[in-house]
């Protein structure tokens, strides 16, 4: 341990710092995101986005997983929506889906997320009853 604190000091003293203080160890770093709520968070903001143009969650299931990593290290998450009922008021929301998307954007652009992750957007999946989509949408 002796040793260690004083190849620490010498660390210190060669990069110039003027005060010999000892660096933070890793278990006292305390940050607000952790690697493993990233996806929750992306989910919360965008069921709320969702839910403030009236999706509740019996009309979608979100999911957001990685998909990638960018040269920088961050990992790049993706959203998946499947919608779980289609009636006229889920297709006429979704006909404004750029406007949902563009109020998604910013809601990330707003958070901490982006220094942590990237995020490539909203994918949508094929609604689990086939039959329902083309009867709602003559």
């Amino acid at each position: 341990m002796k040793v260690m604190h004083a190849v620490t000091r010498g660390v210190i003293k060669c990069l110039g710092f003027k005060h010999d203080e000892m660096m933070q160890s890793h278990d006292d770093i305390d940050s607000e995101l952790n690697p493993l709520s990233i996806p929750d968070d992306y989910k919360t903001l965008i069921s709320h986005c969702f839910r403030s143009v009236g999706l509740t969650d019996d009309h979608v299931s979100i999911s957001v997983r990685p998909v990638g990593m960018r040269p920088s290290g961050r990992e790049i998450y993706a959203a998946f929506v499947k919608v779980m009922r289609w009636d006229m008021s889920t297709t006429a929301i979704l006909s404004e889906m750029p406007q949902i998307e563009k109020m998604i954007d910013r809601g990330i652009r707003r958070s901490d997320m982006p220094r942590y992750s990237c995020f490539a957007g909203i994918w949508f999946r094929s609604s689990p009853n086939q039959d329902e989509f083309p009867a709602t949408m003559h």
